[in-house]
């Protein structure tokens, strides 16, 4: 892998970290919310930080994505390949997975870990 690919990896993952990290924010003011009916949140987790766009899960989605602390919710069409490969897709979003040096920086900025995106 060439440094500027490995660079691509890291700097798409401190993205999606920074969305997910809104992402759990906005988790914590719905816990206790229905788990069935769809929430919006209104980012999508994906390595563009001028994406403004919002996708509807539900809590248990959300969870099943937040199982893995390398993973992210997408919408299609927002996947890096060279970054990132699609686990799970639905009709409302993509679960990608970040690999090499992102998937390492995605995993240990999982603010579920008590880790720091902003570092």
């Amino acid at each position: 892998m060439s440094p500027g690919e490995e660079a691509l990896q890291v700097r798409a993952a401190k993205n999606q970290s920074f969305f997910r990290e809104v992402n759990e924010r906005a988790e914590a003011i719905i816990a206790g919310s229905a788990a069935i009916a769809p929430i919006e949140y209104r980012v999508c987790e994906c390595a563009k930080l001028s994406c403004k766009e919002s996708m509807a899960m539900t809590v248990a989605e959300y969870e099943a994505v937040r199982e893995h602390p390398s993973r992210f919710a997408v919408l299609e069409g927002h996947v890096v390949p060279l970054a990132e490969r699609i686990v799970n897709a639905t009709d409302r979003f993509v679960v990608v997975e970040k690999f090499g040096a992102g998937g390492e920086f995605a995993a240990a900025h999982d603010p579920r870990l008590g880790s720091h995106v902003s570092q």
